[in-house]
């Protein structure tokens, strides 16, 4: 089953060096990173971050002049092999559940999944 979450979002200008600024507070405060999605869209530069302290994660990249937002997610847990994610996708697809964006992370037998959705709560209860 799924788990509700929220993820630290955070938007900076598109330059070389932007992952490794933000990142850098975080490891800095000691803010173990569960996951993260980076994407460039033209000047600007987006990163969702799962981490294990969002507080303590936003305060200081908020310190290091970025601005953050907490969005809720959905978290689950993905068997490492083919076909885990296709078969989650099915299931909100036919529950009628536009997935926004999603990001996956594995190692070893598992994989972490986080998805946004347009219904999060039911989302939820089917994965």
């Amino acid at each position: 089953m799924g788990q509700l979450a929220k993820h630290v979002m955070v938007q900076s200008e598109n330059k070389p060096g932007m992952l490794a600024k933000v990142t850098a507070p975080i490891k800095e405060a000691g803010v173990i990173l569960n996951a993260c999605c980076a994407w460039g869209e033209g000047d600007k530069a987006n990163f969702a971050l799962l981490t294990e302290n969002n507080a303590k994660a936003i305060e200081v990249l908020k310190q290091a002049g970025f601005t953050t937002r907490e969005e809720e997610v959905v978290t689950t847990t993905l068997a490492h092999r083919v076909g885990s994610l296709a078969e989650v996708a099915q299931k909100l697809g036919q529950a009628n559940i536009d997935v926004q964006f999603c990001y996956v992370t594995a190692s070893g037998g598992n994989a972490l999944a986080v998805f946004a959705t347009n219904d999060n709560k039911k989302a939820a209860g089917l994965i």
